[in-house]
C-alpha cells in the first residue's frame, strides 16, 4: 500500500533526517581535516599585545612574521567558506529525469546551503569508477568498515538523533535526484532555520515501502512519539523524539511521500512548501534568485554531466550553524559578526559542480566564488592578481607532498588589515602596534612600512613534506616569499629582531644565515585576545596558552624569504641549493608534468591566482597512518595546529572513529592518484578547477623520489 494519498487508507512510515547539530559538527570537522592535510601555511605565534605601548616588542614576533605567515587569514577564511560550499545546478531548467521538479526550482530562495545529486545512479556508477570509489570498495576495507556501523550510528546518537536512512538505501530508493537544503526562516522566532530533503522515487514503490516499514519500526524502538498531519489529500508523518540530556529544544521529523517524490523535513512549513511546488513552481525560488543566476553565468563548465552539485552563501550558511547548532559566542570574538560589519557580506556566494570519471579525470570540480565588485577596504585583502606562472623555487625537495602557489598583493593588501585587527582586539591599535615597533626603545626598532613592505614580493609558496617514520611530527611547511630586495636589506632587518628577541640565535650556513627562535622557554606578560574585544580579564589565560609554534626559523636564500616550522629543514634547503643538479627536480617530475599539463588544458591560455600540485600518495600518507594507529588528534602539523587554536580542539580527546582495522598505507597508496588546482581572478570574483587525475593518465612516479 503506498501513502501519500488518501487519508483513511495510509499508514505512512517515514524515515527521520540526520542530526542538524551535526552537520555543525560535520562542517567542523571539514575545516579540521583541510587545515590538517592542505595547504599548510603558517602562524608564527597567538597574537599578543603588549601591556603598555612602550613595550610593543611583543608584537614584533607576530608582526615580522606577517612576511610570511599571515597568508594563513585567507587561507583559513576560504577553508571554512569552501567546508560550507554546497550546492548548485547547471542551467536554469526546472524540470528533473522522468518530468519530476527540480529541487533548486522547489526549495524557497532564502535558502543558505544546497547539495544535489542529479542522478544518484550516474553518480554511483561514476564513482566507483573513480581509483578513490575502488578504494573504498577494496576488500582490505571490509573489516574497517563493519567495524565502524556501530561506532558511526553511536556518533549520531550522541548528537541527538537516531540515523536510519543509510547511504544504502539511496542506491535502492532513489530514481533521479536527491537534495538536500538549509534554509532560513528569520520569521519564526523559535527556530529561525530549517532543513529539508528531497529524493525521486518514481517506480521505486517496493523499496520504499520496505524502507519505510524498517523505520516505522526503528521510530518505535526509539519511543518517537508520531502522528498523521492532514495535507490536502496527504497524509504528513510527524515524528517527535524524547528529548535528550543535553537537547534544548523539541526534535521533531515531517515526512510525506507525494508524486514520485520523498519529502523529509524538521519543519511543516518546507514539506507544504514542497508539496505546493509539484503543482505550481513558485516565483521566489532558489533556481529563480539573482544571486544564483548571477554565480552560475560566471561557472564556465564543459559538456560533461555533473554528478554533484552545490550552492551556498558563506556568512548565512555559518549563521544558520550556529542557531542550529545552540552555541553562541560568549567570552569570544563573535568571528560572523566581525566579518559581516568588515563588510563581507560582499562575498556573496560560491556554487559549483562536481564529475567523476572522465576521460582523463577522475575528479573535476569547477566552481566560481561570486563578490561585488566594489569592496570594502577589508576585504581588498583578498587581492589576488592574475600571473602568467607560478613556479616555485627551484630547490624544494623533489620529495615535497604538495605544492600551493598564491599570487597575493601583500604590499597593498598589509595596511587594509587595519580595520579587521582593530575589530578583533576591540579598540584601534593596528597604527599605535606599528609605531611602537617602530619607536620602541627596548625593541627591534623596525619600519615595516618602509623597511618590509617594499621588499615582499606577489608570489607565495606553500610546500609540504612528510617525513617517515610516520609520528603526529612528521609533517614540515616551509613557507616561501620571493623578494624585490637585490641589495638584500632584510638581511639587517632580521639581524635587529633577532638581537632583541628572547630565546634567538643566529647560524651561518656557507654564505647563507639562519635566524633560529625558540620559545619554548620564553614567558611573558601579554594580553589575550580571545578573552573578548576591549578585556582586559584574559591575563591568566594568556600567561597559561604557549604559542603554536615552540621552534621555527627564517632566512634568506637566492632571493626568496623562506620560513619553516622545523629549523633543520633550512640547513637542508641550504645544502640542495648548492647542488646544481637538483635544480628544478621536483617540478620535472612526470607525476607533476602530468599535473601542471592539466592545469594548463584547463587555464586554455588564461593566467592563475592560485596553483596547486598535491601527490596524494605522498600528502595523504601522515593522516592515513595516524588515523591507522587512532592518534590522529596528536597530529602536530602547522595548520592542525592552527585549527586546534581556532575551532577549540582536543588533541588528548579520544579519536572517536577507530582504524587499527585499516591496512597499511603502502598496501592502498596506489589509489590515491595526484591531484591539482587553479584559481583565476575575475572582476566580480574567483573561477577555480580542482581535479584529481585518472589513473590511466598518471605516469610511474620517479625512482628517485622513491628511494
Amino acid at each position: 500500500m503506498r501513502f501519500g494519498r488518501e487519508k483513511e487508507k495510509i499508514k505512512p512510515r517515514i524515515p527521520q533526517a540526520p542530526n542538524p547539530g551535526f552537520l555543525t559538527d560535520a562542517v567542523c570537522d571539514t575545516i579540521h581535516r583541510l587545515m590538517n592535510g592542505g595547504y599548510s601555511l603558517f602562524l608564527i605565534a597567538k597574537p599578543q599585545i603588549a601591556k603598555t605601548p612602550s613595550t610593543c616588542k611583543n608584537m614584533v614576533r607576530t608582526e615580522i612574521g606577517l612576511v610570511a605567515s599571515l597568508t594563513r587569514i585567507v587561507v583559513i577564511w576560504a577553508a571554512a567558506i569552501v567546508a560550507a560550499f554546497l550546492y548548485s545546478v547547471p542551467g536554469q531548467l526546472v524540470v528533473a529525469s522522468e518530468g519530476l521538479p527540480k529541487a533548486s526550482a522547489m526549495f524557497p530562495a532564502e535558502t543558505e546551503a544546497f547539495v544535489c545529486l542529479p542522478n544518484s545512479k550516474a553518480f554511483l556508477d561514476n564513482w566507483e569508477e573513480t581509483e578513490l570509489g575502488k578504494f573504498a570498495a577494496d576488500e582490505q576495507l571490509e573489516n574497517f568498515w563493519n567495524s565502524q556501523q556501530a561506532t558511526i550510528k553511536k556518533r549520531f546518537s550522541e548528537l541527538g538523533w537516531e540515523v536510519s536512512v543509510q547511504f544504502e538505501d539511496l542506491t535502492r530508493i532513489c530514481s533521479g535526484q536527491a537534495a538536500i537544503g538549509w534554509v532560513s526562516r528569520t520569521s519564526v522566532a523559535e527556530k529561525p532555520f530549517s532543513l529539508g530533503v528531497v529524493i525521486d522515487i518514481r517506480g521505486k514503490d517496493s523499496e520504499v515501502d520496505e524502507l519505510l516499514a524498517r523505520i516505522e519500526k526503528e521510530m518505535g524502538e526509539l519511543k518517537a512519539k508520531s502522528s498523521d498531519i492532514p495535507l490536502g489529500e496527504l497524509q504528513v508523518r510527524h515524528y517527535t523524539l524524547p528529548k535528550g540530556n543535553a537537547d534544548k529544544r523539541v526534535r521533531e521529523s515531517f515526512y510525506v511521500v507525494s508524486d514520485g517524490q520523498l519529502f523529509a523535513a524538521d519543519d511543516l512549513i518546507t514539506i507544504e512548501e514542497f508539496v505546493k511546488a509539484q503543482k505550481v513552481l513558485p516565483d521566489q525560488s532558489l533556481s529563480n534568485s539573482s544571486l544564483y543566476k548571477r554565480v552560475h553565468e560566471r561557472i564556465v563548465r564543459d559538456n560533461h554531466e555533473a554528478e554533484l552539485e552545490y550552492f551556498v552563501r558563506p556568512l548565512g550558511f555559518a549563521r544558520l550553524l550556529r542557531t542550529v547548532s545552540g552555541k553562541s559566542p560568549r567570552g569570544q570574538i563573535d568571528m560572523i559578526k566581525l566579518l559581516s560589519e568588515q563588510g563581507f557580506e560582499t562575498l556573496l556566494c560560491a556554487a559549483g559542480s562536481v564529475q567523476f570519471n572522465k576521460e582523463d579525470l577522475d575528479m573535476h570540480h569547477q566552481g566560481f566564488i561570486l563578490r561585488e565588485e566594489e569592496v570594502p577596504e577589508s576585504v581588498q585583502i583578498l587581492d589576488f592578481p592574475n600571473q602568467e606562472a607560478l613556479t616555485p623555487p627551484r630547490w624544494i625537495d623533489p620529495k615535497s607532498a604538495s605544492v600551493l602557489g598564491v599570487s597575493w598583493n601583500f604590499s597593498e593588501a598589509f595596511p587594509k588589515f587595519k580595520g579587521l585587527v582593530d575589530a578583533y582586539i576591540g579598540e584601534e591599535q593596528f597604527d599605535e602596534i606599528l609605531q611602537g615597533m617602530k619607536e620602541d626603545p627596548n625593541g627591534p626598532q623596525i619600519d615595516i612600512k618602509e623597511e618590509i613592505l617594499p621588499y615582499v614580493g606577489t608570489q607565495f609558496f606553500a610546500v609540504t613534506e612528510i617525513i617517515p617514520p610516520i609520528t603526529p611530527e612528521s609533517k614540515r611547511s616551509l613557507i616561501c616569499v620571493k623578494l624585490n630586495d637585490p641589495d638584500n636589506k632584510l638581511t639587517g632587518v632580521l639581524d635587529r629582531f633577532s638581537k632583541t628577541e628572547p630565546g634567538s640565535s643566529i647560524e651561518d650556513v656557507g654564505d647563507y644565515r639562519i635566524w633560529k627562535f625558540d620559545t619554548e622557554e620564553v614567558k611573558e606578560d601579554v594580553l589575550d585576545f580571545d578573552a573578548g574585544p576591549g578585556s582586559k580579564g584574559g591575563k591568566k589565560a594568556a600567561e597559561e596558552e604557549q604559542p603554536l609554534l615552540k621552534q621555527w626559523a627564517v632566512t634568506l636564500i637566492d632571493g626568496w624569504f623562506v620560513f619553516a616550522s622545523n629549523p633543520e629543514s633550512l640547513t637542508e634547503v641550504i645544502e640542495r641549493a648548492g647542488q646544481s643538479e637538483l635544480d628544478g627536480v621536483f617540478e620535472e617530475l612526470p607525476e607533476v608534468q602530468a599535473v601542471r599539463a592539466m592545469q594548463k588544458k584547463l587555464l586554455d591560455g588564461a593566467e592563475m591566482s592560485f596553483s596547486e600540485v598535491d601527490l596524494s600518495d605522498r600528502s595523504f600518507e601522515m593522516q592515513y597512518e595516524l588515523f591507522r594507529q587512532n592518534i590522529l588528534p596528536q597530529s602536530r602539523s602547522l595548520l592542525a595546529l592552527i585549527a586546534e587554536r581556532l575551532l577549540k580542539t582536543d588533541k588528548a580527546k579520544q579519536q572517536k572513529l577507530q582504524g587499527g582495522n585499516l591496512p597499511p598505507f603502502e598496501a592502498v597508496k596506489h589509489f590515491f592518484t595526484p591531484a591539482g588546482m587553479v584559481v583565476r581572478t575575475e572582476k566580480d570574483g574567483w573561477g577555480f578547477d580542482g581535479f584529481i587525475l585518472g589513473k590511466k593518465h598518471v605516469p610511474e612516479p620517479s625512482s628517485e623520489t622513491n628511494e
